[in-house]
């Protein structure tokens, strides 16, 4: 049996299968790490056990029978801004911080589905506004071998690059966002956060199911395998890589690290094409405004009446003030107010009306380039000193707006040690096809992933 702290879903599944150890023996030992490991971590805000053990038990009985999928009996964290029923799901804000929903999102009802084990939340910013950080933590300290996690401007992203995992945030409308707190919702996207891009699509193959309840969600029409070409050559592939992401936003030892990257697919076969993306110089901002507006409307429905912590005040209009003060952190009052600036009658034109023209051209942009290319390479994240604010995100955040396909994957590391991650965008419905690219140099960069007995 691999040592749990590194083991990939394939890797414990063949494991299972074997009968090596038992669903509820694996559950067990991912318990005790956690238990020993959370406490200092603080990675996860609510830990299972006793419901954790019994779907174990359950998984197990799919399992003898002969029944049950790649998923069954592998524990799993699910990030704490997607809706688990039963379970406290505060969005990391005080405004829910006793919310206990009564039904489950519609991707954790399909890993249920599938016979998954639920080990606990992940901690997240509020509203999953600061990204997915905790889940990278819990993923990379071995709580689990995969996270179900949500991406609006490049948390799955940034969490794999910070903790040398791989993410992967799949079309937008690939998976439903019924019970995901919204928070932009033209943005948010359900997604995995594992060791490997195998794995992940282990996972896509599990939660891209078209949803009615999601109007825009469309799930998997074609009845893909996004395992199909995982481990099969990459040659002929043609990768383009965009000078506007590797300019001095970016540090040099991620700049190096991952044109080095770039020269290992070369190897491999694929055919590196420069291009360029202009329009990537307005992302930051469009997102930023595109993101607030949407922001505003959605959290209007925190009002400490219908939802959210009760407000104290003679009037209505003292309660709601009460309520949205003491409930809403600094940030996400930030993101309220310039929502609601930017969608006033006297500043919708000049800057919200734009900054959708402008992601309409973003989007077309990354089209036109894939018209020939069959992915985009840049780095996960902007990490310079030039880079501050919400323009460090600039390198995910431009995929988000087209709503595209992206997987990250470690690519090198710097001088302290950290991970350096990749990032690879495909054509739209093109999850297979990046998460291909990125199994192909793992494969290289990280064989030990790969060592299933």
């Amino acid at each position: 049996m691999t040592d749990i702290t590194n083991a990939t879903v394939k890797t414990l599944h063949s494991s299972l299968k074997k009968r090596e150890i038992s669903a509820e023996e694996l559950c067990t030992e991912y318990l005790e790490l956690i238990e020993a490991m959370n406490p200092d971590l603080k990675a996860l805000t609510d830990v299972i056990g006793e419901e954790a053990l019994c779907a174990a038990k359950n998984a197990q009985l799919r399992l003898d029978k002969g029944e049950g999928g790649t998923l069954t009996g592998i524990p799993a964290i699910v990030n704490d801004n997607i809706l688990t029923e039963g379970l406290v799901t505060s969005c990391g804000s005080k405004m829910l911080e006793n919310f206990i929903p009564p039904y489950n999102a519609g991707a954790v009802e399909r890993l249920e589905d599938a016979g998954y084990v639920l080990l606990g939340k992940a901690c997240v910013d509020e509203f999953g506004l600061g990204g997915s950080p905790r889940s990278g933590i819990a993923v990379s300290s071995g709580f689990s071998p995969y996270s179900l996690s949500s991406d609006t401007g490049g948390s799955i992203r940034r969490a794999s690059n910070f903790y040398g995992l791989t993410g992967l945030r799949p079309t937008y409308g690939r998976v439903s966002r019924y019970g995901l707190a919204a928070f932009a919702g033209s943005f948010d996207q359900i997604g995995p956060i594992a060791r490997t891009a195998e794995d992940c699509a282990f996972v896509l193959n599990t939660i891209a199911v078209r949803d009615p309840r999601d109007a825009t969600s469309f799930g998997n029409p074609d009845g893909s395998d996004f395992t199909e070409k995982i481990g099969t050559s990459i040659k002929g592939m043609k990768i383009a890589i965009p000078k506007e992401f590797f300019g001095d936003n970016i540090s040099d030892e991620t700049k190096n690290a991952v044109l080095k990257a770039s020269k290992e697919l070369e190897k491999q076969g694929a055919i590196l094409i420069d291009s360029s993306l202009e329009i990537i110089e307005y992302t930051a901002e469009v997102f930023f405004i595109i993101s607030s507006a949407e922001a505003s409307s959605n959290l209007s429905r925190f009002d400490g009446v219908n939802f959210g912590l009760r407000g104290e005040g003679q009037t209505y209009f003292e309660q709601i003030v009460d309520s949205r003060n003491r409930g809403f952190g600094d940030e996400i009052k930030l993101r309220i107010l310039f929502g609601n600036f930017v969608l006033s009658a006297q500043n919708y034109d000049d800057y919200f009306k734009k900054a959708k023209a402008l992601r309409r051209k973003i989007k077309a942009s990354y089209d036109e380039v894939l018209k020939t290319a069959d992915a985009i390479l840049a780095p996960s994240v902007s990490d310079s000193a030039h880079s501050q604010m919400f323009f460090a995100d600039f390198c995910t955040v431009s995929s988000s707006l087209a709503g595209l396909p992206c997987v990250s994957t470690p690519c090198g590391y710097k001088a302290t040690g950290l991970p350096i991650g990749m990032s690879l965008t495909g054509r739209r419905l093109g999850e297979s096809t990046v998460l291909q690219i990125a199994d192909c140099f793992e494969r290289v960069f990280a064989p030990e992933l790969f060592d299933v007995r």
